[in-house]
């Protein structure tokens, strides 16, 4: 007797059916609650710790002074310091370059541009006035800016004002040249320490910070590193024996 064949689509039929499909919103839903759980545990972590926040803004701190620092590191790589001299430049290089500083005097012996002359004063000078010394170097465009100060009477204060006035020049202009020339010497014996501490620090912040630092000082010391009688009471003299060291010393 013959036996009966099952037909194909019956057999197919009684196939067992997938009970369970992939849904994309559960996916989801698991994600936003395991960040949840994540994001909780992280916040009780965070208060539990009564210094966590201090700890983490010094952190950010920390790493923008790193990079502030290896901005600066660029700037260092064809700095020598003090700078070594050079063949004598024009007087007109006078014109060309920015003053900043004590050298309300000093503009008197050279021809010099006023638009790039700024007497400020460099102990409180507000972050606005640097600024807006930096923006109007911007516009002018020299060819380099020099920085004198005379010995304060607050050195770090000082140091730290003069320093944040070269960052914003070099936010406005990388690429110009910064010179700092030393302060020069006094004539009460009792403080020439601090105004050497003072030049020191200069000397310092120069190589930091990649500007040029020039020793004005020492060709008008006396044996005893007090200003030299020769300039004493000879003003003209003194001033361009100082313009004398800046045009004979040219790194840029």
């Amino acid at each position: 007797m013959a036996k009966k064949r099952r037909k194909l689509g019956k057999v197919e039929a009684r196939q067992a059916r997938a009970r369970v499909r992939f849904q994309p919103g559960v996916l989801l839903v698991i994600v936003f609650v395991t960040f949840a759980a994540c994001f909780g545990l992280y916040l009780a972590s965070a208060t539990s710790q009564p210094d966590y926040w201090e700890r983490e803004i010094a952190a950010t701190l920390e790493d923008g002074n790193a990079a502030h620092s290896g901005d600066h590191a660029k700037r260092r790589k064809n700095v020598t310091n003090p700078v070594p001299s050079s063949e004598r430049a024009e007087d007109s290089r006078m014109e060309e370059v920015a003053f900043i500083g004590d050298v309300a005097a000093f503009v008197n012996y050279y021809k010099t541009n006023s638009g790039l002359v700024f007497t400020d004063a460099v102990t409180g000078m507000a972050e606005s006035r640097m600024r807006s010394i930096a923006r109007s170097l911007r516009g002018t465009s020299p060819k380099a800016v020099y920085l004198w100060y005379q010995c304060p009477e607050d050195l770090e204060a000082a140091s730290d004002s003069l320093e944040e006035l070269v960052d914003n020049i070099v936010q406005q202009m990388p690429e110009v040249p910064i010179y700092v020339l030393s302060a020069t010497p006094v004539t009460d014996a009792t403080l020439t320490q601090k105004n050497d501490t003072w030049n020191a620090s200069l000397f310092a912040m120069a190589d930091k910070l990649g500007l040029h630092y020039i020793d004005v000082s020492t060709t008008l010391k006396a044996n005893d590193g007090t200003l030299s009688s020769a300039y004493v009471e000879d003003e003209k003299t003194f001033y361009t024996t100082i313009g004398d060291q800046i045009l004979t010393h040219i790194a840029d």
